[in-house]
């Protein structure tokens, strides 16, 4: 395709910094339950060890929520590029970066727990986890392949622009390059 044009997608400061505020929010209150153990009249909740179990997982959420928007505040790159070639998706800790228009099956839209997500079915999705050095990383991509059916999600959270716009963009040069193939 001869189409230089490229659409870059940038992080948007105003919800990172909200995320960045949520996510500094579950860290105290779950530091708090781990230190003050506040008792409730749920007598599940009130469990010491699910108790403590939830506020270290609170713990290590509210962390990786800081370190990802502190990372995606001063980066300055953009998060999503669409052009020619395919997709560059950097949205999530476990993006996995460059992804070819041939390669690319299907777009669609899935809701999580009213979460919309772009989802990019990949006709070989093992060609691109196997490139993927970090072995953490490619766990958590094997996971969303095995749940979702595909390792890619797309969210819009933290970035520039509307669900609606980026999902008609992306299935809209899809479709342009699968007429253009043929």
């Amino acid at each position: 395709m001869e189409d230089k044009e490229s659409i870059e997608v940038f992080g948007s400061t105003g919800k990172l910094i909200k995320l960045l505020f949520f996510s500094i929010l579950f860290l105290i209150v779950s530091l708090w339950i781990l230190v003050y153990q506040p008792t409730v009249r749920n007598v599940i909740v009130n469990n010491f060890i699910i108790k403590n179990v939830a506020s270290i997982l609170g713990l290590f959420m509210g962390l990786f929520g800081i370190y990802f928007s502190t990372k995606k505040l001063f980066d300055k790159k953009p998060v999503v590029v669409i052009d020619a070639i395919g997709i560059i998706d950097n949205s999530s800790a476990v993006s996995l970066g460059r992804i070819l228009w041939e390669d690319i099956d299907a777009i669609k839209e899935i809701t999580v727990v009213n979460q919309k997500f772009i989802k990019i079915y990949l006709k070989n999705p093992e060609d691109y986890i196997s490139k993927e050095t970090n072995v953490i990383k490619r766990n958590m991509i094997k996971m969303n392949l095995k749940q979702s059916g595909s390792p890619v999600s797309i969210s819009v959270n933290g970035l520039k622009i509307s669900f609606n716009e980026l999902k008609n963009i992306l299935i809209q040069k899809f479709e342009e390059i699968q007429v253009s193939k043929n």
